[in-house]
């Protein structure tokens, strides 16, 4: 019996040795490849448009930026009433600046699923800059800190450096109140307020804020010395003008009387010339009139001053105004006087660093991304980029991108240039 037990077991187990190696040798069948396993195909999302609709013709300029805010194009001019916006990949905000208000609209491009976005009058949400004066009295104050807080409730900071001026700009301010809050000296600060309306005179907002107590200061220009500086050039060039045309003309009517008169007898002539209070030489009638009996067919022309009595050189003439596209600009005021830059590429940025096109580091007036040029066809346009003194074309200050022709003068900071 025993046994018998023994060889069940026995056969027991080299079945189930069996049957176990039988299965470790029987490979997996293969498993057919699901269709959600398959890797698909990117399909290629085309390049996306947007169609503004204006309430009327007129210049604007659009950009837009990624979801970082940093800018993808340079900004683009157009003039349409419905203008089609060829999108950059990668946009998620789209700008667009007025020059006429100096308002912006801000377009969350995520938001909009339209192909058509009508920019109406509440579309304009921002100010595009604000200025803000700090004086003491009415010196410029030297350094401060500056800090604007809109109506959203985000703060805005700005250095004020001894080489601004007294002046910083804020850029992209939503519309509404704003509050101001200078820190000065050891420990002293002062807080004021405004509005900022979508309808106003003023391009660019500005603030005055003055200080009291200890601050320091930079020294106060000249009476008038900041306005002839600038007006001088410009109002020289139309006194001269306006003096040439006035002499012109005062010639041409005088040899216009004289004419005249030479064509009658010399008694009236004489008597006429002596009623106006002009003393004619005893033979000039005489030989006006000698001269007319022998050719009457061309009148004789009489003896007239030069006409430098008359305060105009012979050769004065009216320069005619340069046209043509600008391709560089030469230095003729600060630290680069003689040195000429290029302006030839449709994007050129100017400022104190060195990654800019146009370097300008030997002059600490300048910002580090100052201003840029733009070129749109055969117009280039110069734009400030917030810097901290300004950017002047023909000695006026710019808000918004400012078209130049060879003559104009183009400045940044202490540093102008002709444009040729």
């Amino acid at each position: 019996m025993q046994s018998k037990f023994l060889m069940r077991i026995l056969c027991w187990l080299a079945l189930a040795i069996l049957t176990g190696t039988l299965g470790m040798a029987q490979p997996d069948a293969p498993q057919a490849p699901r269709e959600t396993d398959k890797p698909k195909p990117q399909a290629e999302s085309p390049a996306r448009t947007l169609t503004l609709e204006f309430p009327e013709e007129g210049e604007r300029w659009w950009w837009t930026e990624d979801a970082q805010g940093k800018p993808l194009n340079a900004p683009q001019k157009t003039t349409d009433k419905q203008p089609t916006l060829q999108l950059p990949e990668k946009s998620a905000t789209l700008w667009v600046l007025d020059p006429k208000t100096g308002n912006l609209a801000r377009i969350d491009l995520a938001e909009q699923k339209e192909p058509k976005l009508s920019l109406t009058s509440e579309r304009w949400s921002h100010v595009a800059r604000v200025q803000v004066n700090v004086r003491k009295e009415t010196a410029p104050v030297a350094s401060a800190l500056i800090t604007l807080t809109d109506a959203q409730g985000k703060t805005h900071t700005q250095v004020l450096e001894p080489t601004a001026e007294g002046i910083v700009l804020f850029e992209r301010v939503p519309l509404g109140k704003v509050s101001v809050r200078v820190q000065y000296g050891t420990d002293q600060s002062t807080t004021q307020e405004m509005t900022l309306k979508r309808e106003r005179e003023q391009t660019v907002p500005v603030l005055d804020m003055t200080l009291t107590g200890e601050v320091a200061t930079l020294p106060e220009p000249a009476k008038g010395e900041a306005t002839q500086q600038e007006s001088a050039p410009t109002s020289s060039l139309i006194g001269t003008l306006i003096m040439a045309v006035i002499a012109g003309a005062l010639a041409i009517a005088v040899i216009v009387l004289l004419v005249k008169l030479a064509k009658q007898k010399e008694q009236p002539l004489t008597e006429m010339m002596q009623k106006l209070g002009v003393e004619l030489p005893a033979n000039t009638a005489s030989a006006t009139a000698s001269a007319s009996a022998t050719t009457p067919s061309a009148p004789p022309q009489p003896d007239l001053p030069p006409l430098e009595t008359a305060g105009v050189p012979p050769t004065a003439t009216v320069a005619p105004v340069a046209t043509g596209t600008p391709t560089r600009i030469v230095g003729t005021q600060g630290a680069y006087v003689g040195v000429s830059f290029s302006i030839e590429a449709d994007l050129i940025t100017v400022g104190r660093e060195a990654g800019n096109g146009i370097v300008l580091d030997q002059d600490s007036t300048v910002s580090r991304r100052h201003a840029q040029f733009l070129k749109q066809g055969d117009t280039v346009f110069v734009e400030d980029l917030g810097s901290t003194n300004g950017t002047f074309v023909n000695g006026v200050r710019i808000s918004a991108p400012t078209p130049i022709r060879p003559g104009d003068t183009v400045q940044f900071g202490a540093c102008a240039f002709r444009v040729e």
